[in-house]
C-alpha cells in the first residue's frame, strides 16, 4: 500500500501555487516585520531584581535574563535564570501578521507554558496578556513592561482573578 498525499475536501491546502507557465512556484519568504524593532529594548544581558507578591510573605531576589534574536529576527528568546527556587524560563515573542499582533510562547524547566498576545507599545507600555498552565492550573496573566531608560526596564506582572488583575511580581531589569 502506498501512501497517498493528505489533502483537504476542496484541495485548496497547498505547499505551493500554481504559475501562469504551468510551472510550480514556492511563495518567496517574507521580510522581518518591521514591527519587532519594538522589541529591541529587550536585547542584550540583564541583571534582575524581583519583588513576589503570590507567596504568602513577599519574597525578593535576584535573577538574570539574556535576550537573543532568532529566525533571522522573526522571534526574540528571552531566557530567565532565577537561582531561588532554581528556575529556567523561556519566552519566545515575534509579531504575526496574520494576527496583526505580537504573539508570546512561555515555557519553562518546571514544565509550564503558556501563550500570550500583544498590540505592541501602547500609551509607554508593551504589554502581553494570556494564560499558563502552572503549579497544577491555568491561569490568566498580564506582563506589562516599561522603560525607565535605555538601561533600566521594569515589568509589572499581573494575575487574572475574576474580573481583577491581582498584583503577582514586579521585575526590575538592569543592563550589565
Amino acid at each position: 500500500m502506498s501512501a497517498q498525499p493528505i489533502q483537504s475536501s476542496d484541495d485548496a491546502l497547498r505547499d505551493s501555487v500554481p504559475a501562469e507557465s504551468g510551472e510550480v512556484a514556492f511563495p518567496g519568504r517574507p521580510d522581518v516585520a518591521v514591527e519587532m524593532r519594538q522589541l529591541d529594548f529587550l536585547l542584550g544581558d540583564f541583571r534582575i531584581e524581583y519583588t513576589n507578591l503570590t507567596t504568602e510573605t513577599v519574597t525578593t531576589g535576584e535573577a538574570t535574563c539574556s535576550t537573543r534574536p532568532l529566525a533571522d529576527g522573526r522571534f526574540y528568546e528571552l531566557t530567565q535564570r532565577v537561582p531561588v527556587p532554581g528556575l529556567v524560563a523561556t519566552w519566545l515573542i515575534g509579531w504575526s501578521d496574520v494576527d496583526n499582533r505580537f504573539v508570546s510562547f512561555y515555557y519553562d524547566d518546571w514544565g509550564h507554558h503558556g501563550r500570550f498576545t500583544g498590540p505592541g507599545w501602547v500609551d509607554g507600555h508593551f504589554k502581553l496578556t494570556g494564560d499558563s498552565a502552572v503549579f497544577g492550573a491555568r491561569h490568566g496573566f498580564v506582563e506589562d513592561f516599561e522603560i525607565v531608560d535605555s538601561d533600566h526596564l521594569v515589568k509589572h506582572g499581573f494575575v487574572v482573578v475574576g474580573d481583577d488583575l491581582v498584583p503577582g511580581d514586579i521585575l526590575h531589569f538592569h543592563r550589565i
